[in-house]
């Protein structure tokens, strides 16, 4: 589990508790704060599932190409020829740059999540908003509806 999930589950919590001693207290301030947390905690929880999805993701990755030259391998011993082994060794370098790079990427996010957590916060805000567009059933013309 990625330090981002465990961390995001903590500001989760302690944004839960800001918001109901704000509710308790009547204080707006501490309320909306805790609501902050509580949403700053969800988007850093979701970065690191993403990050351990996209680690997932390439050891799966590195894992095939290793059985690819691992297959090439032993088409190689049963004398297959030396174009099988070649083939096996390019298989598991693309598979390790693959891995590399996609673990690179989750990093980068990471860092940007973690530099600028409001325009993160918003970038999901609009992103929900438009898969919310994208997925909601057309509305009916005024003059279609049923006016019962």
């Amino acid at each position: 589990m990625d330090e981002d999930r465990v961390g995001g589950m903590a500001d989760k919590a302690a944004g839960s508790i800001k918001s109901a001693a704000g509710d308790v207290t009547g204080d707006a301030k501490l309320q909306a704060e805790g609501t902050a947390d509580k949403v700053a905690g969800t988007v850093r929880n979701a970065v690191g599932g993403a990050k351990d999805a996209v680690h997932d993701m390439a050891s799966d990755v590195s894992e095939k190409a290793s059985e690819l030259g691992q297959r090439a391998s032993r088409a190689l011993d049963e004398g297959t020829g030396p174009l099988l082994d070649q083939v096996g060794r390019k298989a598991s370098a693309y598979g390790r740059e693959a891995r590399d790079a996609v673990v690179a990427g989750a990093e980068g996010a990471s860092n940007v999540v973690r530099g600028y957590p409001m325009v993160t916060i918003g970038l999901v805000a609009v992103l929900a908003f438009l898969v919310g567009r994208v997925t909601a059933p057309e509305p009916k013309a005024w003059y279609q509806r049923d006016w019962v």
